[in-house]
């Protein structure tokens, strides 16, 4: 049930593109996070250079530097995958969007929102994942 929001430059989104980083992710969540496939629901926003700000180089190694098209990866999802479901995630990703599109592994900042299941509505007014147990 994760729910993923992405901010990029909008120099760098193209449909086409933000589609297929859409289902490099989707493809990672299924992976290490064992979710259905019918499970996908994700936001893309575009930003304007300028607006994001951050230090270059904080906990980086190697002298490696960010540059003006960051993007961040926000995850919402239930509690309970562990530390290597969790870092397996956040390299998945990274080889993805380095592989598939080019984007520098700096620039790839990835966040994990955990929120209890109880916190989620799917519509209708229902709390839907209370009764739903997720295989992890």
């Amino acid at each position: 049930m994760p729910f993923v929001h992405v901010y990029y430059p909008k120099s760098q989104g193209e449909e086409k593109e933000l589609k297929k980083v859409s289902e490099e992710i989707h493809k990672s969540l299924i992976t290490y996070f064992n979710i259905p496939a019918e499970d996908y629901f994700q936001l893309f926003s575009p930003y304007d250079l300028g607006q994001f700000y951050y230090h270059s180089n904080y906990l980086l190694e190697h002298k490696a530097k960010r540059t003006e098209k960051m993007i961040l990866i926000s995850i919402t999802c239930a509690p309970g995958r562990t530390v290597q479901q969790k870092t397996g995630l956040y390299q998945a990703i990274v080889d993805a969007f380095n592989e598939h599109f080019n984007i520098p592994i700096e620039n790839i900042f990835i966040t994990l929102n955990e929120t209890h299941r109880e916190n989620w509505s799917f519509g209708q007014g229902k709390a839907q994942m209370i009764s739903i147990k997720e295989e992890r």
